[in-house]
């Protein structure tokens, strides 16, 4: 691990525990779904399903609808295959809830937190992972 990668963690480590404030803070003005806040801490509600699962995530409106397309093949080729879109606004989720396939499940991202991260991984165990936005998250 580089030592930029390393003060990275450590800071976000250090402060992952202001997240829970910040996001009630973020939901009050609108920006976050309080209902849905354990998801941003990686701590997802829903089980994951048995079998292979892929990861695709796009930050927000723009990113989510143009994997759209992806999901909806990826479902037709392999309907044993579970779809797992994550993204990070609440426009983007509402707007993923009403055009995902019915087998496809969405999940906030997790904040960038090493705890959070780690939660969301442990849990979700992808097989894979596809990610299209222009920013990568190092934790």
């Amino acid at each position: 691990m580089s030592l930029a990668l390393g003060v990275y963690r450590a800071a976000t480590g250090l402060l992952e525990p202001l997240a829970p404030s910040l996001l009630r803070a973020r939901a009050r003005r609108g920006k976050e779904d309080l209902s849905r806040l354990p998801e941003r801490l990686g701590r997802p509600v829903l089980a994951r399903p048995e079998g292979r699962l892929v990861w695709l995530h796009g930050a927000s409106v723009g990113e989510g609808l143009s994997l759209l397309p992806l999901v909806e093949a990826m479902a037709e080729r392999d309907p044993a295959l579970t779809l797992l879109v994550t993204s990070g606004t609440t426009t983007s989720a509402d707007l993923l809830a009403r055009r995902l396939p019915e087998r496809a499940i969405h999940q906030f991202v997790p904040v960038d937190g090493p705890r959070s991260a780690a939660g969301f991984l442990a849990h979700w165990r992808p097989d894979l992972a596809v990610f299209v936005e222009s920013e990568l998250w190092p934790n």
